[in-house]
Parts: structure tokens; C-alpha cells; sequence
């Protein structure tokens, strides 16, 4: 007989794992099965607070046939070799982004996944968020005009709390990108979701203010199929930041703060915009809130297609379609020459 709810377990649970576990907590259609992680006391405390079972060992949790689906809130490097454990086991798959740390491993899972009938969501949560509904709806709706330019920052301050030796986010091999994979790629996914597929792309990545080969902070160029253009900006070593700006011949949208706030701006009279305050009006919108809900969402949502069969809305394609952009703006660091996709 079917289960009533989709049962889901995870793998190795950190600050974002709980915050993932937390959305799961809220849901009426999904329930937590158990943990496996290789600190003992990190399974005593996930099943004290969240209930489920504890595994000691990942192929006990794949072999247990009462889990539906595995979430990998994971080091990237691992994302591979547990995403095909878990659907060669006929376990759904949850992964957060980046999918995996190569293009051929991504397309590898997906293949998979596909070959099994086995759900493979990526955990590209922007796309879940309500604000960012309502913008790509005004985009759709032509209320921006013709789009030209925009513009993204992501960066977080986060190498000085890595070290070497310890911390895999300083080992190239483990993270090659480093803010692209860690952050960036989050922006790469919202750009191609609000205005299509990038076509082209110029990038500079640096290591140049981090204590390893490791990349700390990246630029780039990005070229639309659409013909708008857009700049990018990632960091690992300055403040949090978290905005994306949206220029067209009508108005602009600002995206501020991981989707928090959503802000639209008129274009004054351009014989005046250097001495008149610009018209800037804060949107309402509904819907999924960033960190919260919107991980309820695409959770809930890798749950029903396990039960239903259907595809994620947040899939293999999406997660492949961000790493094809942040690989190519590192090939174009490397080769000094614009990549196409």
C-alpha cells in the first residue's frame, strides 16, 4: 500500500541541512525518516530535534525500503558519488547546487535518474521564492519594455572562516569555482529563469586574495540569446551581498536581498536624472519567502513527483544549464577569449 506521506531522509546535515529539515518539519505531505551521518553526535541530535531513525553507514539508509527519496545537503564534490548511489539503490534525489563539480558528472546523473524513472531535483531555491514570480511575470508582461541590461552580485564573507587542511572549501580540487560554485551560481540560475539562456560569456576569476588556489572572487560578462546583456559580480572575502537589477526601456526592477524586497523604478526625464530623486516604489508579492517556505516548496515538490512520476520544476536541466555558465566563465578566465555555450 502507498504511504500517506513521502518519506524522506538525509545525508550529513549542517547549518543549511537543519534549515532544510526545518521546511520539512512544516509539511503535511512529506515526513523525515531518519539521518545518516559519520558524526554520531550529529545523528543523536538530528533525531532529538526532528524525530526519524539514525543510520550508521549511507548503504543502510538506501537499502531501508521506507525512504522515498535522499536529500544532499552535501560538500559539492560529493554530490556525484552519492546522487549515483542513491539511484542506483532506486532512491530520489534531492541535491543542492551546484549538481555536482563536472558537466559530465551532472549529465551522468540526469541520464540516470531518467533510465530509473527516478526523481532528481536540484536545490535552486530562487526560482521557488515569490518575488521572483513577479518579476519574471512583469518581465513576461513586457512592463520593464525591452530589456538591456542587468546587473548581479552574490558574495558572503566566508574564506576567513575556513582552514587549510581542514575545510575542504580550500582544496581546488573539492571546489574548483569557488564563489562561482558556492554562490554564484545561485545568481546564474535566477538570470537564465527571468531572461532566457545565456549565450556567451567573458569571465576573470582570481585567487588572488585567497590563502589557496582556491578562487575568492569572480567577474563576468554574460551574453542572452534574448541580446540582453548582464554583469556579475561573486566574492568570498567582503560583505554579504545578494541583489540583482533589471534594466528596460520602460522601467527598472531591483531584486534586493536574496528576494526580500522587490523594488521598481520609472526612468525620469533623462534631461533631469542627475538632480531629481528617482521614483522608486516597493512591489507587494505572494508567495514562497526565500530561506523559509520557498525550501518547503521545492521540497514538497520533489516529494509529489516521486508519488506522481512528473518532473521537478527544478530538475537535472536547470542544474546543468547554471554549471555550463560557471564552467564557461572560468574556461574564459583561463583562455583570455569569449566562450560560447
Amino acid at each position: 500500500m502507498q504511504r500517506e506521506r513521502i518519506t524522506l531522509a538525509i545525508v550529513s546535515p549542517g547549518r543549511w541541512g537543519r534549515q532544510l529539515l526545518d521546511a520539512l518539519a512544516k509539511s503535511d505531505i512529506l515526513e523525515f525518516a531518519g539521518v545518516f551521518s559519520r558524526s554520531a553526535e550529529n545523528r543523536r541530535d538530528i533525531v532529538k530535534t526532528y524525530g526519524g531513525k539514525t543510520y550508521k553507514r549511507y548503504e543502510t539508509l538506501l537499502a531501508d525500503p521506507g525512504v522515498d527519496g535522499v536529500i544532499l545537503p552535501t560538500p559539492h564534490f560529493l554530490h556525484y558519488p552519492q546522487t549515483m548511489a542513491a539511484l542506483e539503490a532506486g532512491k530520489s534525489v534531492f541535491v543542492e547546487k551546484p549538481m555536482a563539480n563536472s558537466l559530465a558528472e551532472c549529465e551522468e546523473m540526469g541520464r540516470t535518474a531518467a533510465d530509473r524513472n527516478l526523481t532528481l531535483a536540484v536545490g535552486l531555491q530562487n526560482r521557488w521564492v515569490g518575488s521572483a514570480w513577479k518579476l519574471k511575470s512583469l518581465i513576461e508582461k513586457g512592463e520593464l519594455g525591452t530589456i538591456a541590461t542587468a546587473t548581479a552580485a552574490l558574495g558572503a564573507n566566508l574564506v576567513p572562516q575556513y582552514t587549510i587542511g581542514q575545510d575542504w572549501e580550500l582544496d581546488v580540487e573539492k571546489i574548483p569555482g569557488g564563489p562561482l560554485d558556492n554562490l554564484a551560481v545561485h545568481q546564474v540560475d535566477l538570470l537564465q529563469f527571468l531572461l532566457g539562456p545565456v549565450k556567451r560569456v567573458c569571465g576573470h576569476v582570481s585567487a588572488a586574495r585567497s590563502p589557496t588556489n582556491v578562487p575568492s572572487m569572480a567577474t563576468a560578462s554574460l551574453e542572452f540569446e534574448s541580446g540582453a546583456l548582464a554583469s556579475l559580480m561573486s566574492h568570498q572575502i567582503s560583505v554579504y551581498v545578494s541583489d540583482l537589477s533589471i534594466y528596460g526601456s520602460k522601467a527598472a526592477a531591483h531584486y534586493k536581498r536574496a528576494g526580500q524586497e522587490l523594488l521598481w523604478e520609472k526612468i525620469p526625464d533623462c534631461r533631469f536624472a542627475k538632480d531629481v530623486k528617482s521614483e522608486v516604489e516597493t512591489l507587494e508579492w505572494e508567495g514562497p519567502q526565500n530561506f523559509t517556505t520557498a525550501l518547503q516548496a521545492e521540497l514538497e515538490n520533489f516529494g509529489q513527483c516521486i508519488r506522481s512520476g512528473a518532473d521537478p520544476k527544478v530538475g537535472a536541466a536547470e542544474g546543468i544549464s547554471s554549471l555550463a555558465v560557471i564552467r564557461a566563465i572560468m574556461k574564459s578566465s583561463a583562455s583570455g577569449q569569449h566562450v560560447e555555450l
